[in-house]
């Protein structure tokens, strides 16, 4: 004022660190039902953890409510340094043929920092296979039936039988049917029945039996049934006396 200038004492404050600096990275060792997020956070100087968000939903941007956390409480330490640090969550029980979207999420004392929103496409799986009761059957003939699901990749179908039981089914006991080859079951989403003719048994006789099928991604199997063939009939002229 008119009289002079007074000074207060010196102070000192420090800024925040700020929240971590996040990135999304891309999905590895994705399979039909199982896949690994991967992502960095910097923690830009505090103690900082990491986690993810995946839904089959777009959230549009990142946060902290959509879908399904990974893991579900916690997360991954990344320390309290100035660099990025790597971390990852495998997360399974998805559909395969599916498109999921996920980000990295981290948080320290600061700030809660989001990634970009990436996604991954689930891949294919073998077929699903289940084995239906023979029809047809005859002294020396029957019609093995089952269905397949080709989970979405290109898929065709068999069957095997015997007259000993293999426990459970497999691709190399008894006689294959059709010899090499087998149905084209396409390569939708859903079951499809297909059938098999097959000759030369002998008369009443228990055969086992299950369907097959196999895509690029493997082989399924259905469950081992039976049948038994009927007896051989022979019938006699009648000569009169």
């Amino acid at each position: 004022n008119s009289s002079g200038t007074a000074f207060g004492a010196l102070l000192t404050f420090s800024t925040a660190t700020g929240g971590p600096t996040v990135t999304t990275a891309a999905a590895s060792s994705i399979t039909a039902t199982t896949a690994t997020l991967n992502g960095s956070a910097n923690p830009n100087g505090e103690a900082t953890t990491g986690w993810f968000r995946y839904s089959t939903t777009s959230p549009g941007t990142c946060n902290d409510s959509f879908g399904t956390r990974a893991p579900a409480s916690g997360g991954s330490v990344l320390g309290s340094g100035t660099s990025p640090v790597s971390y990852s969550q495998g997360i399974a029980g998805l559909f395969p043929l599916t498109t999921y979207y996920y980000c990295a999420i981290a948080q320290n004392s600061s700030d809660v920092g989001f990634g970009a929103v990436l996604s991954f496409t689930t891949n294919s799986e073998a077929p699903t296979v289940t084995t239906a009761a023979a029809t047809a059957v005859t002294s020396a003939t029957a019609t093995l039936n089952g269905s397949g699901n080709p989970n979405g990749d290109a898929t065709t179908g068999w069957f095997r039988y015997s007259t000993l039981s293999p426990g459970t089914c497999n691709d190399s006991f008894g006689t294959r049917a059709p010899a090499s080859g087998g149905s084209a079951l396409g390569a939708g989403g859903l079951a499809v029945p297909y059938s098999e003719p097959i000759s030369g048994l002998a008369a009443s006789t228990t055969y086992y039996f299950c369907a097959i099928a196999g895509n690029s991604n493997g082989t399924g199997f259905g469950a081992l049934t039976s049948f038994s063939t009927g007896p051989t009939v022979v019938t006699f002229a009648t000569v009169a006396d």
